[in-house]
């Protein structure tokens, strides 16, 4: 009966010291009660550019605005640069664009004179920050189940060694 006894509290012990493996990994959002601050420079050249908040900062650290780049005369909008973290819901060449922000950024418009097509350099076309977060594709269970699995083979092999040497007796 004692080892009955031991072998269910190994196996208990066991399953216990393997389930932070299979924990998942939660981030903390960011803590935040104020909107981000969208910095827009005003000395640029062919136009400007305003920003709306569309949304409150979430319990998830995001918020939603649109920037628009509104060309001078004589002057069509090329495309914008963004530094921060951001997703763009549409791209970064339309004069209107929805962000999903996470944190302060900056916008760039880009103008070109009207006729002129935009450059290769022109910011806006070549330049995508989306932040310095990688996508989340979920922890992996792997060493969990080796763990879990050695653990397992080893009480079966505690438990055939005491069994022959019980047997012996």
């Amino acid at each position: 009966m004692r080892k009955a006894l031991a072998i269910a509290i190994a196996v208990l012990l066991i399953a216990v010291s393997a389930l932070p493996a299979f924990a998942e990994v939660v981030t903390s959002p960011h803590a935040t009660t104020a909107d981000y601050i969208i910095t827009i420079p005003e000395d640029i050249e062919g136009g400007s550019a305003v920003a709306e908040i569309k949304s409150d900062v979430d319990e998830d650290g995001n918020q939603v605005v649109v920037i628009r780049g509104v060309p001078d005369d004589g002057y069509d909008f090329a495309g914008w640069v963004i530094e921060g973290e951001f997703v763009p819901h549409g791209d970064l060449t339309d004069a209107e664009l929805e962000l999903l922000i996470s944190s302060d950024i900056k916008v760039v418009p880009s103008f070109v004179k009207k006729g002129q097509p935009a450059s290769p350099t022109t910011p806006g076309e070549k330049q995508i920050d989306n932040g310095s977060k990688s996508p989340q594709t979920g922890s992996s269970d792997t060493v969990a189940y080796v763990v879990l699995f050695t653990s397992v083979a080893a009480l079966l092999v505690t438990v055939a060694v005491v069994k022959r040497r019980s047997a012996n007796r």
